[in-house]
């Protein structure tokens, strides 16, 4: 009366060897660790975009700054340059080789109006690591968990790309109603 599986418990055991297995760890996961931090960025620049196109009638652009702070060391680099793709290279290695990290970033969207006004709503970013969103590592898991500061919305990326959009527009109209930008067209 044995079962194909045998024992309950070698479940658990199969389960760890298999979670095992699919780890990601040394060079790979720090790959891994820092194409999540690229590629997370590269879609909110995307989105910024996508915004700006969205509101071309009330003429505002947005854009992801230049500049990012790492939460866990508080180091403030220009994504653009050398020193970050040096930084985000020893980062990722540091969190591979640890198993552990803060995960935790901070960013600007800027956004300017018609008057050449820009205000920047600040963001938090929690990075995701690599394969552990449930999704295996197929590229289609979480990237990151985007908080916007000024309303305090949360969305993830790459799932809630639409929820980012929505929160963005709500920092905007927000910043609006505190007549610190303005739209070309009332809303009335």
């Amino acid at each position: 009366m044995g079962t194909a599986m045998g024992d309950p418990d070698d479940l658990f055991d199969i389960y760890r060897k298999d979670h095992a297995a699919a780890a990601l760890t040394g060079p790979t996961l720090a790959a891994a660790l820092s194409d999540t931090v690229r590629r997370s960025l590269a879609l909110i620049e995307e989105l910024c975009a996508d915004v700006t196109r969205a509101l071309v009638q009330a003429r505002y652009t947005t854009r992801l700054a230049s500049a990012v702070t790492d939460r866990s060391s508080y180091v403030r680099l220009d994504r653009q340059s050398e020193g970050f793709r040096d930084y985000l290279r020893n980062w990722s290695h540091q969190r591979a080789d640890r198993g552990t990290g803060g995960m935790h970033w901070e960013a600007q969207i800027l956004v300017t109006d018609h008057r050449r006004t820009t205000k920047e709503i600040g963001i938090g970013i929690a990075f995701e690591w690599p394969g552990q969103s449930g999704e295996g590592q197929s590229g289609e898991g979480s990237l990151a968990f985007v908080e916007f500061w000024p309303t305090g919305a949360g969305v993830a990326l790459p799932s809630d790309t639409r929820g980012f959009q929505r929160a963005l527009v709500a920092c905007i109209i927000k910043l609006e109603q505190a007549g610190e930008l303005a739209s070309v067209k009332s809303r009335g």
